[in-house]
């Protein structure tokens, strides 16, 4: 019966540190999550001329143009579903803030794609973006 009852204890001691360790673990990811801004509805525009951001960096392929305020974030592009998060496009980094008076003013987001064709053929679209902190 004394054997019994140290199986028990040990078991009941390996279950409360699984889940003392599963609640750490949750704690730690909520911690890791990223600040978002509210849901933005906006248009997104392409380009593929220029070589040089504003920082003085390459544009590659992941990076767009944004609101000076928001250089640094990283923009989670979804296609515009009636005011709703439709498809998602892909995440973009702010790192650039373009010459378009609507870009500057936060209206319109312009995401670079390296070829003419893909760019002429993206066009401009009616997206929700959600914007994320990018630091970490």
């Amino acid at each position: 019966m004394r054997k019994v009852k140290e199986i028990v204890l040990s078991i009941s001691i390996a279950v409360f540190a699984m889940l003392a360790g599963a609640a750490c673990y949750h704690q730690v990811l909520a911690a890791d999550k990223p600040e978002v801004a509210p849901v933005q509805q906006m248009e997104v525009t392409a380009y593929c001329y220029g070589t040089i951001r504003c920082d003085g960096g390459q544009v590659r392929t992941g990076t767009c143009a944004g609101k000076p305020e928001w250089y640094g974030k990283v923009a989670a592009i979804y296609l515009d579903d009636n005011g709703s998060q439709g498809e998602f496009l892909g995440y973009f980094e702010i790192l650039d803030t373009g010459g378009d008076e609507r870009i500057k003013n936060g209206t319109v987001l312009d995401i670079y794609i390296p070829d003419y064709d893909a760019c002429i053929g993206f066009g401009r679209r009616r997206v929700v973006v959600v914007l994320i902190d990018g630091e970490g």
